[in-house]
C-alpha cells in the first residue's frame, strides 16, 4: 500500500464531508443530478464517481465522503434516467448506456476540470461506471482511474444457479417487461431503479453475449486512448464481476497500466462483500485500497 496506510488517516481527521447538490448539463443540455463532497483544505485532485446500472448516487455518499476527507474534490452523478437524474415518468424515456458515458459522463468530467483545471483528473467507476471510459470525450485526459467489480455482464461467466437467474433477464425478462411497460421495472425485482427501457434493452443484448459490447464498441478510438493508471479491483465472492468478465473488460483498454486486486471477505474478517459491498459503511475499513491508491497516483504524478 506504499507509505499511505489506513493509519494516515487519524481520528481527529476523519470527519463526514457532506455533499452539495449541484446540476450537470449533459452534452445533450439535459439536466443531471450530482453531489460536490470539497474538502476542508486545498484540495490534491479531483474524482469523478460513476455508479454501477440503477444504483443511485445518494448510495455512493459516504464512500464519496471519504474520498473528500483524503483531500479529493468528488463529484458524484445519477445518469440519465437514474435518481434525481429520473423524469415524472420513464415511459418513452429515450436513454442508452452509451448516452451514460459520451452524453453525461463526458459532461460531468469537463465540469469537474473546470472548476479545478490545476488539479490530476482521476475517476472511481463501480460496475459499469468503470466499463465505458473509452467513449468519453477524452479519456486520454484521465490521469488514474480506480474500479471496483467492473467487468462484462455475461450470464455465462457466471456461477449458478445465479447465472440462470441473470439469463432469464437478458432472454425473457427485460424484453418482455420493456415492452409491457415502456421501461424496465427493476425495483420490483431488487434490481436497483427502474430504467429506461433503451438502457436496459442495450444492457440484455451485451449480456447475451460472452464479448458483451466488443463487437459493437471496440472500434471506438477512445478505449486505446486511455493511457492512465487503472486499479481493477474485485470482490472473490462478487458473481457478477467475475475474472473471466472483468479479464475480457479490462483487455479493451490496452495502453492503460492495469494493477488487479481482489478482496476475500475471509481474509478481512468479512462475511460477504459481493458486487456492491465495497461501498457499505460496514465496509469502510477497506475503502483505503483505493483512496490510497489515488493518492499515490497524486503524488507520482507530482512528482515526475
Amino acid at each position: 500500500m506504499g507509505n499511505l496506510s489506513n493509519a494516515s488517516i487519524s481520528s481527529q481527521q476523519r470527519r463526514r464531508v457532506p455533499g452539495r447538490n449541484v446540476r450537470i448539463e449533459a452534452r445533450d443540455g439535459l439536466g443531471l443530478g450530482a453531489s460536490l463532497y470539497e474538502p476542508v483544505g486545498a484540495p490534491r485532485a479531483t474524482v469523478l464517481l460513476l455508479g454501477g446500472t440503477g444504483i443511485p448516487r445518494r448510495f455512493y455518499a459516504p464512500f464519496a465522503a471519504h474520498l473528500a476527507d483524503r483531500g479529493l474534490l468528488t463529484l458524484t452523478l445519477d445518469f440519465r434516467g437514474v435518481g434525481s437524474s429520473r423524469p415524472a415518468s420513464l415511459r418513452g424515456f429515450d436513454a442508452t448506456k452509451q448516452d451514460w458515458a459520451r452524453l453525461d459522463a463526458s459532461a460531468a468530467f469537463d465540469w469537474l476540470e473546470r472548476r479545478a483545471p490545476d488539479l490530476p483528473r482521476l475517476v472511481v467507476g463501480h460496475s459499469v461506471g468503470g466499463q465505458l471510459l473509452g467513449l468519453l470525450d477524452r479519456p486520454e485526459a484521465i490521469d488514474a482511474v480506480a474500479t471496483f467489480g467492473t467487468g462484462f455482464g455475461y450470464w455465462g461467466n457466471m456461477p449458478a444457479p445465479y447465472k440462470w437467474f441473470v439469463a432469464s433477464l437478458w432472454y425473457v425478462g427485460i424484453p418482455a417487461a420493456t415492452s409491457l411497460f415502456g421501461y424496465m421495472p427493476a425495483k420490483r425485482l431488487g434490481l436497483g431503479e427502474d430504467l429506461p427501457a433503451g438502457v436496459a434493452r442495450e444492457w440484455a443484448r451485451w449480456g447475451r453475449r460472452a464479448d458483451y459490447f466488443t463487437g459493437e464498441l471496440a472500434a471506438e478510438p477512445g478505449f486505446a486512448a486511455l493511457r492512465a493508471p487503472w486499479l481493477a479491483v474485485y470482490a472473490s465472492d462478487d458473481e457478477i464481476a467475475t475474472p473471466e468478465n472483468a479479464s475480457g473488460l479490462l483487455s479493451l483498454y490496452p495502453h492503460a497500466d492495469k494493477e488487479t486486486r481482489v478482496l476475500r471477505p475471509e481474509e478481512r474478517n468479512l462475511p460477504a462483500i459481493g458486487h456492491l459491498g465495497l461501498f457499505s459503511r460496514s465496509r469502510r475499513a477497506l475503502w483505503p485500497e483505493i483512496s490510497d491508491w489515488l493518492l499515490e497516483r497524486v503524488s507520482s504524478r507530482a512528482a515526475a
